[in-house]
């Protein structure tokens, strides 16, 4: 099973202690879901305007970062699920993330995707911040995430489902860190160094870019029921490989996102998810903002609007 790590611990600790739930009555759909094919265009509005705003009401970056992506290997840990359930999830997400060319764990793998159901969302959720608010939450740095009333939110949401990543701004030379992390040295830029032969090393100066590094998602097993387990499974991938801001208004597109939203009718990931992603993983890896998100969607979206 690709990147598949069905697992009940988190980082070597006693993630929770509850008894295995399942995530619905609903059978699982043993064909992954068909993409939407609904015209892009929702409005008379120009592509890059429509294409703009859906980045800013869906991505959530940390305060003054790019938009994070996975760069190294991603190992997706899944808890609480029946194990058919926990493998269509695990599979769903392989899929998409193959079909981005980012790089997935082999089975046993440590997890740093961790998917965790629960019927008591809140109190996992409170449990986990308070056994591993400075090794994970609050990760040594606070722009490494939402902050603080983000982080008060995540413990008392009425959502469905919750999440929290976590995210590193990258130099692009060596891939290391561009911060100074807990334990460790103070990060020196390469382009303050001095080179043997005088003057700055020039030639070493690259740019930041922002890498996803660990992210959790805590689902309400309860809050989910109803929705089938391929329908669970697109959503849990959009917000797997993505910042994706947990309390926006989706309505106005047409996205996965709006699967809990009772006036709306949601099959699965659709074409803006789609190329939302393919956006996002395409190109340089640099630092990336909302507004060159879109212009990367553009073009897919006026071959989509042509069709």
């Amino acid at each position: 099973m690709r990147g598949l790590s069905v697992l009940a611990s988190i980082g070597g600790a006693v993630l929770l202690q509850v008894a295995t739930v399942h995530a619905q009555d609903t059978l699982p759909d043993p064909t992954l879901p068909e993409t939407r094919v609904d015209d892009i265009v929702v409005d008379g509005r120009p592509i890059e305007v429509i294409a703009e705003e859906f980045v800013t009401t869906i991505s959530a970056p940390p305060r003054r970062r790019g938009l994070a992506r996975w760069s190294g290997t991603v190992c997706i840990g899944v808890v609480n699920f029946r194990n058919d359930i926990a493998h269509l999830i695990i599979d769903r997400i392989s899929e998409v993330a193959e079909s981005l060319d980012i790089r997935l764990g082999d089975p046993g793998c440590k997890p740093n995707l961790i998917i965790a159901g629960t019927d008591d969302a809140d109190g996992l959720a409170r449990t986990m911040v308070e056994r591993y608010r400075s090794q994970f939450f609050r990760f040594g740095y606070t722009r490494s995430n939402r902050g603080s009333g983000a982080l008060a939110v995540f413990q008392d949401t009425d959502a469905p489902i919750r999440w929290w990543h976590i995210s590193l701004p990258i130099n692009t030379v060596d891939g290391t860190p561009a911060i100074r992390l807990p334990g460790r040295d103070y990060w020196v830029s390469p382009c303050r160094q001095r080179s043997p032969f005088g003057g700055r090393n020039y030639r070493f100066c690259e740019a930041i870019t922002d890498h996803l590094s660990r992210l959790i998602i805590i689902v309400d097993v309860d809050q989910v029921a109803g929705r089938t387990a391929a329908q669970l499974a697109d959503y849990l991938t959009l917000v797997s490989l993505a910042q994706i801001e947990p309390d926006s208004d989706y309505s106005a597109f047409d996205t996965v996102l709006n699967l809990f939203d009772p006036d709306m009718q949601v099959t699965g990931l659709t074409d803006w998810d789609l190329i939302y992603l393919a956006a996002l993983y395409s190109g340089e890896d640099e630092r990336l903002d909302p507004r060159e998100q879109a212009a990367r969607m553009v073009p897919a979206l006026r071959a989509r609007q042509g069709d």
